[in-house]
């Protein structure tokens, strides 16, 4: 069981290196003229940000100190929602790329010596072919770098925006969706009943005390009959998340509030 388990770590980092390997390749690899300052510092940060993601999880899975998970938490996991997005803009950025090496080809000029048919007045011009073994132009080095800068900073900007605002709506605090739910059998004194569901709060390393009383000050601004807190209430243990969640007991509810833990069965 311990050599399957091995098995499937060293299975699970070779594919995380590999990842990150091909992404470093694309966005800094290509993007850079040689070694130098900027491409030490890409290198430095797709070395350090996996590192970084492997310690928030091993540490969180593995009960350490709680102050320690809460110092890697925050860059490991926004590192993690950094690569997976930015391994998705690449990937769509592989889609482009033949396109735009296309469009940044420069016109190929008639061969030196060789008049068309136009120029020697017997008819419209034919292009002639390249006499068999004549070796085709290289790559102009200038062009491609441009087409890897491109591709690379679209990349990086649609998977820098989208993180920046899904961490910005965390912090900011859970929003209001009002719903109203029709039942034709509801007795008449239960109309206009208002129930706060709230899911996933996920009180932990990185979301604690004062995301907590953001969410309190959300629910109890709705003035609900009921409250419900319906799954992933909390990341870790009493002893850790205990301050973090001691603003929830002040959710207010005329028929009280409930909670579930952990995800419904």
């Amino acid at each position: 069981m311990v050599i399957v388990f091995a098995l499937v770590a060293l299975a699970v980092l070779a594919a995380v290196a590999g990842l990150h390997w091909y992404v470093w390749r694309r966005l800094v690899r290509d993007t850079t003229r040689g070694p130098g300052p900027a491409r030490r510092a890409g290198t430095t940060l797709f070395v350090a940000g996996p590192v970084l993601m492997i310690a928030a999880l091993l540490t969180e899975r593995a009960g350490a100190p709680f102050w320690l998970q809460r110092t890697l938490s925050w860059p490991g996991f926004l590192w993690m929602a950094l690569a997976l997005y930015l391994l998705l803009g690449v990937l769509a950025g592989e889609l482009i790329r033949p396109l735009l090496n296309r469009l940044s080809r420069p016109p190929v000029p008639a061969p030196p010596g060789r008049p068309s048919r136009t120029e020697s007045g017997q008819g419209p011009a034919v292009q002639e072919a390249e006499p068999p073994g004549t070796a085709p132009t290289a790559p102009d080095p200038a062009r491609r770098l441009f087409v890897s800068r491109v591709v690379a900073g679209a990349a990086a900007t649609a998977a820098l925006a989208t993180v920046g605002h899904g961490t910005y709506g965390v912090l900011r605090g859970p929003r209001v969706t009002r719903v109203t739910v029709p039942l034709a059998k509801l007795p008449r004194a239960a109309h206009g009943f208002r129930i706060a569901v709230v899911s996933d709060i996920h009180l932990g390393p990185v979301l604690g005390r004062g995301f907590a009383q953001r969410v309190v000050d959300t629910v109890n601004a709705t003035r609900p009959d009921l409250i419900a807190v319906v799954g992933d209430l909390v990341d870790g243990s009493v002893q850790d998340l205990g301050p973090a969640a001691a603003p929830l007991a002040r959710l207010s509810a005329r028929h009280g509030a409930y909670f579930v833990t952990g995800n419904p069965a």
